[in-house]
């Protein structure tokens, strides 16, 4: 399904885990995992005892406090594209994501509805749609003038497909346009969606639990675009001992080990780790993501502005 309006890019601003708890998050080991009983309900699809948790943790979320914004990364392209199952046919342990969208400012925590998020992230092989290659970190000083430097503008001359994805182009698509994107090589759009808040701020997805590829941490994509701007554009990150028992079987197994934890990882921030809890063989996740208001231009935020948007899960 596709929006009829655009949204631009902007800077982002603040972003803060959920909790269940601060015994809870400060636990040693799983650091926020709460691996829940083994009655509990199994994550297909939100709705009944799924809802019932998600809204548990989004109800004890901690005060929100500031975070740098992350680059959206080399591989990011305009998919267009609103739905809450972003999997297609990709094999892996089932992640349910639960994010809301709050009102940093002053950390008051006010839910700000009707905005469009987007998640992105590799497969189990360290893979991202559009680009059949395992992925590469960004270097860290990209040469001036490359877009994935945050604030940077296109570099000159005509828009070629890179085999890093570095950005080639700029967006125009229905919750997107001007943002500097990558060329992709091929239609694959797997693991990668958008969905519109609904009055709680809160929209959902079904994915995978992402893999993972050298020189960087497991993380998630996201970027959050409210009338026309991008007012969010950051990382998510996921904790290592979950990772550790996630990645020991399959599709995830295999003989290279990844050489890079949440400590040694360039860009971890921990106002971005998933809050995480175990159901059966699944997980579900969540996170507030925090803008101030405060700092976007006058009929940008609020519902009234995104009336037309459908929201909730499509």
């Amino acid at each position: 399904m596709r929006l009829d309006r655009r949204i631009n890019r902007r800077r982002a601003l603040t972003v803060g885990t959920l909790g269940v708890g601060a015994a809870g998050v400060a636990a040693a080991g799983l650091a926020g995992c709460d691996e829940g009983r083994r009655g509990d309900a199994r994550l297909s699809e939100f709705g009944g005892p799924v809802d019932a948790a998600t809204l548990a943790l989004l109800r004890t979320a901690r005060t929100c406090r500031p975070s740098r914004q992350l680059t959206q990364g080399p591989y990011w392209f305009d998919v267009d594209r609103l739905r809450s199952d972003i999997r297609e046919n990709r094999p892996g342990t089932t992640l349910q994501l639960a994010l809301r969208v709050v009102d940093g400012a002053g950390c008051q925590s006010r839910p700000v509805p009707d905005a469009v998020v987007e998640v992105w992230h590799c497969d189990a092989t360290g893979r991202y749609s559009g680009f059949d290659v395992p992925a590469r970190p960004a270097p860290p000083n990209p040469p001036p003038g490359w877009p994935n430097r945050l604030g940077a503008e296109l570099p000159a001359g005509d828009p070629t497909a890179d085999p890093m994805g570095y950005a080639t182009r700029t967006s125009d698509g229905s919750y997107s346009s001007g943002d500097a994107e990558a060329q992709p090589g091929d239609e694959t759009t797997y693991l990668r969606g958008a969905q519109v808040a609904d009055r709680a701020g809160v929209v959902r997805f079904t994915t995978i639990y992402p893999g993972w590829y050298v020189g960087r941490a497991p993380h998630l994509h996201t970027k959050v675009y409210l009338d026309r701007r991008t007012v969010l554009s950051t990382q998510l990150f996921l904790d290592d001992a979950v990772s550790d028992r996630v990645y020991a079987a399959p599709p995830y197994r295999r003989r290279d080990a990844r050489n890079v934890r949440n400590a040694t990882d360039a860009l971890f921030d921990a106002s971005g780790l998933l809050t995480l809890r175990r159901f059966g063989d699944a997980y579900l996740g969540a996170v507030n993501l925090g803008v101030d208001l405060l700092d976007v231009p006058p009929g940008a935020s609020g519902s009234a502005s995104h009336a037309k948007y459908p929201r909730g899960v499509q």
